[in-house]
């Protein structure tokens, strides 16, 4: 009779036994949304959801690669241009040169200190200086410096300039250059008179070294009257300056690009 009487103490224990397991382990094949959570990708450590991985890989893929940026291509140039101060010439008028030139012949713009007049362009007549001299003066210049042969050299100074003509010994002038060559020279002297203000002289000086480096480059007088071309011939005046555009007409653009082309 005792046998009996254990069974059902035997089945109970069984019975707590199962109940403590499941308590502790929970239910044999439970719908997977009751497990843990996935460990958020931010959180350093273990996978993210699908949504989270998405942007994560979209994060890599937009960041830029590591190493040193591959360094920017030098912008191509038409030619050096070397701006000379012939004795004091103003920071202003220097800035309105170089960037007319650089915005008409993409060229790249070197500045010099200052250079003293030469003496041998003195004509003490007319208390002033020879052009054609002064464009020597830079020529024995730009050999002593090492001047690549296609570059030019700008001379810019601010005392009175002029040349001898056929009918005249001594012709006062804005500017002169080779045409086609190495050098030029521009003066302020003369573009100062009359104007409205500064800004109209720095204007002048601007246009008339866009007129003179185009000389060395080859490009003549032109007649593109209508597109108020820099390159007109001043005709002894200054008119055909303060109507200028000071951009190259077709015509004269057409020409730099045949005589001194941009490198590829």
């Amino acid at each position: 009779m005792s046998a009996p009487r254990r069974r059902p103490q035997l089945a109970a224990v069984v019975m707590m036994a199962l109940l403590l397991f499941l308590a502790v382990f929970g239910p044999l094949g439970c719908d997977p949304r009751a497990r843990t959570q996935p460990i958020d990708a931010s959180a350093g450590g273990g996978e993210a959801s699908g949504e989270a991985r998405g942007e994560t890989e979209a994060t890599v893929r937009a960041a830029p690669p590591e190493g040193p940026e591959e360094a920017d291509e030098a912008p191509k140039v038409r030619a050096q241009v070397y701006l000379v101060p012939l004795k004091a010439f103003p920071d202003d008028l220097l800035d309105a040169v170089e960037d007319a030139l650089v915005r008409e012949y993409s060229v790249e713009v070197i500045r010099r200190e200052p250079e003293p007049l030469p003496k041998a362009a003195y004509y003490p007549p007319r208390k002033r200086y020879k052009a054609d001299r002064l464009l020597d003066h830079l020529d024995r210049l730009a050999f002593e410096w090492g001047v690549p042969e296609d570059a030019k050299v700008l001379g810019v100074t601010e005392v009175d300039i002029s040349v001898t003509t056929d009918e005249y010994p001594d012709w006062g002038i804005y500017g002169y250059g080779r045409t086609p060559g190495q050098v030029a020279v521009v003066s302020s002297k003369r573009l100062k008179r009359k104007a409205k203000d500064r800004g109209h002289v720095r204007f002048r000086v601007a246009t008339l070294a866009v007129h003179e480096i185009g000389h060395t480059f080859g490009l003549p007088h032109c007649d593109e009257h209508e597109q108020r071309c820099p390159m007109l011939d001043a005709e002894g005046g200054i008119e055909n300056t303060d109507s200028s555009t000071g951009k190259l007409a077709l015509g004269c653009r057409a020409r730099l690009n045949r005589n001194a082309p941009m490198p590829k």
